[in-house]
């Protein structure tokens, strides 16, 4: 239950602060000013990382115990936050910048006891004169990594959140339940994030998120591997931040080549070299998340593998990428798509008929049809469920008030971020107490089977069809997928017992559903069903929970 509440918290947080963050950044001074060697062309707010962090370290401090490690972890948060908004506001000097992560860094290492004792293929443990220095560097490293991979539209977001799922699955099998609970909160709080940053981007990290989320991913894949009673391999953070380590050395040494400092700024980073080959915004981002995808689930498969092992698929993946840019400069390959192709077949012909014709019907009988099975769904889980916890009436109810203090406020004229919030944790909860340990009639029976793939069928439908282009397939959308898809088909099933599996299934199509439902906000009574029907069903919930 922790572990749910934090992940719904942080992502409700994040979502709910962003917007007046985002009107406040230009006040603020928080904006970031393109440049030659940036790819948007507008002044956009960065001020994002303000929302991650206080997304991520809300449930941290309700659903923790603060002792000395997490002290540590929590202080080298806040000051890396603190140097990187500092930085945003007044574009710091790199040396600085350096002191602050220093400063967080020697936090966690001194007070925390974040070290690394073993060294890849070393069987030995290593003298402290020897750990200290190379955990220093370390974290460091992967910190400015991070922060580096910040490039483009939801690349360093996106990156992470596939690294910190990785450590979340890896620290729920180590029964590492301090560790599982830090990672989720961070989860929440991106993918909430990443609503918001995905291309074209309407706000960015800026360096407060970046070298937060760089920060913290090395101290937690640390914690993984460092522990002396977990089998896991020392080799694994390779895999698990691979591409990160893999562009800043890239990067670095080619400076150092050409006779310039390794921190000075160009356009040699993995995304630049994609974009330079041909690549568009999204199709950069996307190479590189499936990239980063098939590392995590490499790292998965070899979590007890020997380090030689991890270390020769680290080295070859490597030896791929530099080998793939070094054909492309030499041959002057570039990248092309396909789709003059598929726009001459038969099938293309008849999708741009469709779409012609039916100028834009298809997607509003959808919509209205997500709008109506929504609404009887919502309607048949409160129903239906048999238990309704403390925590989750509670929840339940402060969504109600709130959806209603908002509605009051709003007159209801629009369907804000804050009740889209509220609507999403509405899904979570729905998908939650469907799950058979709830013993929820409807849960794997052919009735509500049906229901699903009807529900996905119609968003499909609404998907494909639709005219707007607010609804379009995005990077985030290949993180979610790829989620659904992955974790309940890894080996060994490590999930089953929880419906993972089931519950994430259930969430995409619920999730994917309110999105269809928002796309056309001129028919302002199918956004009056969702909205009744949400606040109804959350009270009720509310009512459940608390009464008993």
């Amino acid at each position: 239950m922790a572990l749910f509440f934090s992940f719904i918290t942080a992502m409700f947080v994040t979502m709910l602060l962003i917007p007046p963050l985002m009107r406040s950044a230009h006040r603020l001074r928080i904006v970031d000013v393109p440049d030659a060697r940036k790819v948007h062309t507008g002044v956009v707010p960065r001020i994002g990382g303000i929302a991650i962090v206080m997304g991520a370290v809300l449930p941290i401090l309700t659903w923790m115990s603060v002792e000395a490690e997490m002290a540590s972890l929590l202080l080298g948060m806040a000051i890396i936050f603190a140097f990187g908004i500092w930085d945003d506001r007044k574009d710091l000097d790199y040396r600085i910048k350096f002191l602050g992560q220093t400063l967080a860094v020697l936090v966690v290492v001194v007070f925390g006891g974040v070290v690394i004792h073993s060294l890849p293929m070393f069987d030995e443990q290593i003298p402290w004169f020897i750990s200290y220095p190379i955990t220093i560097l370390f974290l460091l490293g992967i910190t400015n990594a991070i922060n580096l991979a910040d490039g483009l539209d939801g690349l360093a977001g996106g990156t992470t959140l596939l690294s910190l799922g990785a450590i979340a699955l890896l620290a729920y099998l180590e029964e590492n339940v301090d560790l599982l609970l830090i990672s989720v909160a961070i989860l929440g709080s991106l993918l909430g994030f990443l609503r918001f940053n995905t291309h074209p981007a309407r706000v960015f990290m800026g360096d407060g998120g970046s070298q937060f989320l760089g920060f913290s991913v090395g101290v937690l894949v640390l914690l993984l591997t460092q522990q002396d009673s977990v089998p896991l391999s020392a080799a694994l953070p390779v895999l698990l931040l691979g591409l990160p380590i893999l562009d800043t050395t890239m990067v670095m040494v080619q400076r150092m080549m050409e006779g310039r400092s390794p921190f000075s700024p160009d356009k040699n980073h993995i995304h630049h070299r994609l974009l330079a080959l041909g690549f568009t915004h999204y199709e950069a981002v996307f190479a590189i998340y499936v990239a980063q995808s098939a590392l995590v689930l490499t790292a998965y498969s070899m979590r007890y593998s020997s380090d030689a092992s991890i270390m020769a698929v680290y080295f070859g993946f490597c030896v791929a990428v530099l080998a793939f840019f070094r054909y492309a400069n030499i041959s002057g390959w570039r990248f092309r798509g396909n789709a003059d192709a598929s726009e001459a077949s038969v099938v293309g012909s008849a999708l741009r008929w469709l779409h012609a014709g039916a100028e834009g019907k298809i997607t509003a009988w959808a919509s209205m049809a997500a709008s109506i099975l929504m609404a009887c769904y919502f309607i048949a889980v409160a129903a239906a469920a048999t238990e309704v916890s403390l925590d989750l009436g509670m929840l339940a109810t402060l969504m109600c008030a709130v959806h209603v203090l908002w509605l009051m406020v709003n007159r209801g004229q629009s369907f804000s971020w804050l009740e889209r919030a509220c609507v999403y944790i509405l899904c979570a909860m729905a998908g939650y107490l469907s799950s058979e340990t709830h013993g929820l009639s409807l849960t794997q029976t052919p009735i509500e089977m049906a229901f699903f793939m009807v529900l996905a069928a119609v968003v499909g439908i609404g998907f494909r069809f639709s005219m707007d282009r607010a609804f379009k397939i995005n990077t985030l959308d290949f993180l979610v997928i790829f989620t659904v898809i992955t974790v309940p088909n890894l080996p060994g099933q490590v999930l089953s017992l929880n419906n993972v599996g089931e519950f994430l299934a259930k969430l995409i199509v619920l999730f994917y559903a309110i999105e269809l439902i928002l796309t056309r906000i001129e028919m302002h009574w199918r956004l009056q069903v969702l909205r009744m029907t949400s606040v109804a069903v959350a009270g009720w919930l509310g009512v459940r929970g608390i009464v008993g």
